[in-house]
């Protein structure tokens, strides 16, 4: 991981226990909750970008290297392929695994779009029955 991965993955952590917090109940902490999930889908959206950005530079550095073990091997063309494989192991991992941080934050990403969707609606009709109840008093 990077240094800005690392540090919005500590921001989001610390939004996500600001709204465990909160009460999903209470119309002023809908409001908070609301805010603090926008916030969060910012954060999370620029973590998919890096997480994007780091899978496509190991990606580059794989085939990059694996095309300089070719050129620089004897042998046949099987024996070339094998040992540029063997080189680029690591490679494969980490592109992997920026793969796997990347689908993690846009799974991540589309949950907390549709929790905001739900926060919204929530705070919509709560605003509407305190309206109600303010007409009738």
């Amino acid at each position: 991981m990077n240094d800005k991965i690392e540090k919005r993955a500590e921001q989001l952590t610390k939004i996500f226990s600001d709204i465990k917090q909160l009460d999903n109940n209470e119309l002023s902490h809908l409001y908070e909750l609301v805010s603090l999930h926008n916030e969060a889908l910012f954060i999370v959206g620029d973590l998919s970008s890096e997480a994007l950005n780091v899978r496509d530079t190991a990606y580059l550095d794989r085939k990059r290297i694996f095309a300089e073990c070719i050129l620089n091997e004897t042998g046949t063309v099987a024996v070339k392929e094998a040992k540029a494989e063997l080189t680029i192991t690591k490679l494969r991992e980490q592109e992997k695994d920026a793969n796997a941080m990347h689908n993690k934050y846009k799974h991540m990403y589309e949950s907390l779009h549709h929790r905001l969707i739900d926060l919204r609606q929530k705070r919509n009709k709560l605003e509407d029955e305190l309206r109600t109840i303010n007409d009738k008093g």
